[in-house]
């Protein structure tokens, strides 16, 4: 007899006061402007708000950040931050539960996805910990010094782990940070900002203003006091801030932008089912909502029947429903805005290409929207050209090996690719084609993302610049400084 399904958590349990305020010099700090109302995606209904921090906020969280710098962060060598980082991933390992809840509760994140990827995130302080002492030992003949202040601004998609690939690396390098999370999920950020000071990280070394982009986010772009930005989201929101920071003082940047990139399933690859789990993962997980994911989908002539009839299986095991039902694999959009895009991109759709349901929506409120497949669409069009971030996936044919290139490297952007394929002859030459800065070639099974490790990759054209990941992601967050000693 099977036991009965326990009961989804409730909507309106509260939580920690703290968690609406900005966590500034190891304290909450309340804010003087208008507070910004938190809606659930699942529902559509308003539950909450959070303080806008404004510049004025800002303004304390860089002082505090400078203090720190030059204070105590700033004299602890690289042993003692690794022991900092490691006793913060040990806390953020404790609180797996509430992230996961928080994701859930404020972008629609499903549950137990959530719970996955942030209990890698203690891997990932562990990893970038690890590699402080190689950092310090370089022998290019220069001393690397962390740059200071560094500002980062983070999407709201995945939250957690946003915050952990900006934040770690920033803070490994010897940095202090300044951090302004999206308006839609600031309560993971401030979490996580807190267990930092818990586990013993100075006040003012992680420092952590919710707001609105247009006020809080345009003060610290364009702070002088900020020695360098890094950014991770759309390309529009990254020419902004790019402006911004130019406004009142040069600081470098690193930018993670948009995305819109393919997958080519090779004909060696075309027949074989094992594939189409993993296709649909790349394009689908988070409903779409990442930066990454492969929404366009090349397969040689002939192939489309295979391709969808391969995704319409896979769907079957990725339900759309209740974010709080660990059994479901997609949630809602994250919010009506991202919603109302979405929808006006699946208009477009059926206007301009054969448009193929591969799963149904629950009949609830909220912002949701089940995959789809648009076949046939124009090359030069909206949906092979834009960045839809949602449930959408163009599929084309292609005819021979160069054309399958020259579609797939079509485009303004330049993230990353997947190619499934078993010649490593071709898929290199494909690799080689492609002006993206990370490629994966599966030769079977299903792809599977999470915190990437090790390699080191910098986007391209308008995906944005500057190296992510291991060593050389550290490095990027310091300066070389030359002593030439003289007699």
């Amino acid at each position: 007899m099977n036991s009965p399904a326990a009961p989804l958590p409730a909507w309106d349990a509260p939580l920690p006061e703290t968690l609406g305020h900005a966590w500034i010099h190891g304290e909450p700090r309340m804010s003087a402007e208008e507070p910004i109302a938190s809606v659930n995606p699942a529902t559509g209904a308003i539950w909450g708000e959070f303080g806008d921090g404004g510049a004025q906020a800002v303004e304390a969280a860089v002082a505090s950040a400078r203090s720190a710098f030059r204070g105590e962060w700033g004299r602890i060598g690289g042993a003692g931050r690794a022991a900092l980082l490691s006793a913060w991933a040990a806390r953020i390992a404790e609180e797996v539960g509430q992230l996961a809840w928080l994701e859930t509760l404020e972008v629609g994140r499903p549950i137990a996805d959530a719970r996955a990827l942030i209990a890698q995130g203690p891997l990932l302080i562990g990893y970038y910990a690890s590699l402080i002492a190689a950092l310090e030992d370089s022998t290019d003949g220069a001393i690397r010094r962390a740059r200071g202040v560094v500002g980062a601004i983070t999407p709201w998609n995945f939250p957690t782990a946003n915050v952990l690939i900006r934040a770690v690396p920033i803070l490994a390098a010897g940095n202090t940070l300044v951090l302004k999370p999206s308006e839609l999920s600031p309560r993971s950020a401030i979490l996580l900002a807190q267990l930092a000071s818990e586990a013993g990280l100075p006040p003012g070394v992680f420092n952590v203003v919710p707001g609105s982009g247009h006020v809080t986010g345009a003060a610290l772009a364009a702070h002088p006091g900020v020695d360098m930005l890094a950014f991770t989201g759309s390309t529009r929101t990254g020419q902004a801030i790019i402006q911004a920071s130019a406004s009142r003082s040069i600081k470098p940047l690193t930018m993670e932008c948009g995305g819109k990139s393919p997958q080519l399933v090779l004909p060696d690859m075309i027949d074989q089912p094992e594939i189409w789990p993993g296709v649909f993962h790349a394009a689908f997980w988070n409903t779409g909502q990442w930066c990454s994911a492969r929404t366009r989908l090349l397969v040689p002539k002939g192939g489309l029947d295979a391709a969808v009839e391969g995704l319409r299986a896979a769907a079957a095991d990725w339900p759309v429903g209740d974010p709080r039902d660990p059994a479901t694999r997609l949630g809602p959009l994250a919010s009506g805005k991202q919603y109302e895009t979405v929808q006006s991109y699946r208009e477009i759709a059926r206007q301009t290409a054969h448009v193929v349901p591969l799963s149904a929506t629950p009949d609830a409120n909220g912002f949701y929207a089940a995959p789809e497949l648009a076949l046939g669409a124009p090359q030069d069009g909206a949906l092979v050209q834009q960045e839809i971030f949602g449930p959408l996936l163009a599929v084309q044919e292609y005819g021979d090996l160069d054309e399958a290139i020259r579609l797939a490297d079509d485009s303004a952007y330049g993230l990353g690719a997947t190619i499934w394929g078993a010649d490593r002859d071709v898929t290199d030459r494909i690799a080689a084609g492609l002006s993206v800065g990370s490629v994966d070639v599966i030769g079977i099974a299903a792809a599977r993302p999470g915190l990437a490790l090790g390699t080191p990759f910098e986007p391209r054209r308008q995906s944005g610049f500057g190296i992510e990941g291991g060593l050389a992601g550290i490095a990027a967050f310091t300066t070389p400084q030359a002593i030439n000693h003289a007699g």
